[in-house]
C-alpha cells in the first residue's frame, strides 16, 4: 500500500491541476461574451438597437477579415524582400505605406460606423456607452467579442 500512495497522490494532483488550468482558460476566453452581454444589459438596448449592433459588429468583422487577407500579402511580400540578395528600400516603403493606408481607412470607417450607431442611442445610453468606452479594452471586446 505504501508504494501506491505516491502514485495516487501524483494522479490526484495532476487531475486537479488540469481542471484548474481548464477553468482558467475557460474564464479567460468566455470574458468577451459576457462583456457584450453585460454591455447590452447596462445600455438597456431595444431589440432594434441590438439588431443594429449585430449588423455593426458583422460589418466590422467582414472588413477586418478583408484587411487580414491584405496583411497576409504584406507579410509574404516583406519576407520575399528580406530573402532577396539586394534590399529594395523603396519597394518595402511602398508596401508599408499601402498597409498603413489600409489600416487607416479601416479605423476611420469603423469610427464612422460606430458614430452612426451611437447616434441612434438615447442621451442616457450614449452617456453610459461613452463612459464604458473609456476602458481601453472595452471597444475591442464590444466590437469583436462573440455573439
Amino acid at each position: 500500500m505504501r508504494s501506491k500512495l505516491p502514485w495516487i497522490l501524483l494522479t490526484v494532483s495532476v487531475v486537479a491541476n488540469i481542471f484548474f488550468a481548464a477553468g482558467a482558460v475557460y474564464t479567460f476566453y468566455a470574458r468577451g461574451d459576457r462583456t457584450v452581454e453585460r454591455s447590452v444589459e447596462k445600455l438597456n438596448l431595444t431589440p432594434a438597437q441590438e439588431q443594429a449592433l449585430a449588423m455593426l459588429r458583422d460589418g466590422i468583422a467582414a472588413r477586418r477579415e478583408a484587411m487580414s487577407g491584405a496583411q497576409g500579402g504584406l507579410r509574404e511580400a516583406m519576407l520575399a524582400e528580406i530573402g532577396n540578395p539586394a534590399f529594395d528600400r523603396d519597394k518595402v516603403t511602398a508596401l508599408v505605406a499601402d498597409w498603413s493606408a489600409q489600416r487607416q481607412a479601416f479605423f476611420v470607417d469603423m469610427a464612422e460606423d460606430l458614430h452612426g450607431y451611437v447616434a441612434t442611442l438615447t442621451p442616457e445610453q450614449r452617456e453610459t456607452f461613452l463612459e464604458m468606452a473609456r476602458d481601453r479594452r472595452f471597444l475591442r471586446r464590444f466590437l469583436r467579442g462573440k455573439r
